[in-house]
């Protein structure tokens, strides 16, 4: 049974913005630039130097050629414009740029299809016949795999509008309308969470049902879409880390917000490695995410609160003693007083890249000798709930659910401690499999300052049997293991703020 709630760096390239704005050169100077382009595609045609897909290749170099050219040379220049806005006075931050290079796609295409998880690689395509770009072309990478032949879209905005203005002025709701089709999202329902666009840093650009109006808004969508070049579309409307396949190391910087262009946060920013542990089910490692003097303030301070832990029951339990599968003890512990506290929860925030709001209170845990948790999931079935009101309130009868566990390490345990994933592999659990079993799957050895990021939901925001876990008894007479953890939650909850 889930545990007791508590009562109520990708390659980057350039930063570009390709709208009206960037047309300041005199129109003769760009004029002659894309004559010079065209004939010299036409002359390596002729001597065979570019086939189609290096022409696609230099096509996509030539339009940022052609948008350098045709502004300020001064780099600095490019960047300022880049964040201006032509229909407003409003300044914008644009996601850097993440070109769909192979070495890039690399970092997100996955062996086998990931349900859910969707990679779209956005350009605007050079025009020969118009000052600026209006075209834009997609290619879909959907469940995150390779497709066996490529076919790319292309959107073309109407010139002459009222809010004509580049790429800014084609209209996001036909973006959307594309995406929905290649990709086969669905929409927003009584136990699916509307989908979401991500940039490959995990920054959030757009969703199902955001709210776009013509003009500035939609210019600033379209804008940050083709900024970010390649996105990644979650079914489940959560960022998740794309695995990749196990023993991948993903190496990004941390913020203790998630405004990740607020320059005024440098210098609390640092980088860390994620290192998947395992596909299925998810398990990311990231070792020194707490320093040792921040574990010993939390097992301090949680101290003088451990009592013995408690365990939501399913219907088919009530009556049932918590020890029957639980015997450490736990706290929970607020950090609205504790400064310390206050930015852990940010730099987990910045981690999962989900809002501060969609996190529980922390749970702090303490495990003695043959003290262990038995195999069990995070996430509240609704099936295993009908009785329970309250949960299933709290869930909104499974529109709601925890989505992710942040497991913090807060000692180092020389024998037994570990957390175990029975389904380790995508295995099926053996016959006569009893949930106390730590002797088969993914063992992961508490080490202090390291965390793991497991999954309770999948990429679609459905329920993963294979998230099954447990805590292994602790072995050694004088070892003790301390842990904490933050559940995140599908959707933004009431247990703290997102301040």
């Amino acid at each position: 049974m889930p545990p007791k709630k508590e009562a109520t760096k990708t390659k980057n390239g350039g930063l570009s913005k390709l709208s009206a704005t960037a047309s300041a050169a005199p129109q003769t100077h760009k004029s002659t630039n894309s004559l010079h382009i065209f004939v010299a595609i036409i002359s390596f045609f002729a001597l065979g130097v570019l086939s189609p897909p290096s022409l696609h290749a230099f096509r996509h170099a030539a339009t940022q050629l052609d948008f350098l050219s045709s502004s300020s040379s001064s780099a600095d220049d490019v960047k300022e414009e880049a964040q201006s806005s032509s229909s407003s006075a409003t300044s914008l931050q644009l996601p850097p740029h993440t070109p769909c290079t192979s070495s890039n796609l690399g970092n997100y295409i996955h062996d086998t299809p990931v349900p859910g998880l969707h990679i779209v690689c956005i350009e605007s395509l050079l025009d020969f016949d118009a000052d600026d770009s209006n075209t834009l072309r997609f290619a879909f990478f959907q469940n995150a795999i390779r497709p066996k032949l490529y076919q790319r879209k292309k959107i073309t905005a109407i010139r002459g509008t009222k809010h004509d203005n580049g790429v800014g002025s084609i209209d996001w709701n036909e973006v959307k309308h594309l995406m929905v089709n290649e990709l086969r999202l669905m929409p927003e329902g009584p136990r699916q969470q509307p989908w979401a666009v991500f940039t490959p840093l995990g920054e959030r650009i757009v969703g199902e049902n955001d709210v776009v109006s013509t003009g500035e808004s939609n210019a600033q969508i379209l804008q940050a879409l083709v900024s970010s070049g390649m996105v990644l579309v979650f079914q489940g409307g959560n960022w998740r880390w794309p695995g990749v396949r196990e023993g991948f190391q993903r190496n990004i910087e941390l913020s203790p917000t998630l405004d990740f262009t607020n320059d005024s946060t440098t210098t609390a920013k640092r980088n860390i490695t994620i290192e998947t542990l395992s596909m299925t089910p998810l398990v990311v490692s990231i070792k020194g995410f707490l320093t040792d003097q921040e574990c010993d303030h939390i097992a301090e301070l949680a101290g003088p609160h451990m009592q013995y832990s408690g365990v939501s029951l399913k219907d088919a339990d009530k009556g049932k003693a918590a020890s029957n599968w639980r015997t450490s003890q736990s706290a929970f512990i607020h950090s609205d007083a504790d400064p310390i506290l206050k930015a852990i929860d940010h730099r987990t925030a910045s981690l999962t890249r989900i809002p501060k709001a969609h996190q529980e209170v922390l749970q702090v845990l303490r495990y003695g000798t043959s003290e262990k948790y038995d195999a069990h999931h995070d996430y509240f079935d609704p099936k295993d709930y009908q009785s329970d009101k309250n949960t299933m309130n709290l869930i909104e009868n499974g529109k709601k659910n925890r989505f992710a566990t942040v497991f913090w390490y807060l000692t180092t345990v020389k024998e037994g401690g570990e957390t175990i994933f029975p389904h380790y592999g995508n295995k099926p659990l053996p016959r006569g499999y009893v949930h106390s079993d730590c002797t088969s799957g993914l063992k992961v050895k508490p080490q202090k300052g390291k965390v793991i990021i497991f999954y309770s939901l999948d990429a679609r925001g459905q329920m993963d049997t294979l998230s099954l876990h447990g805590a292994c008894p602790v072995i050694g007479e004088d070892d003790i293991k301390w842990a904490a953890n933050k559940w995140i939650w599908s959707a933004p909850m009431l247990f703290t703020s997102d301040d």
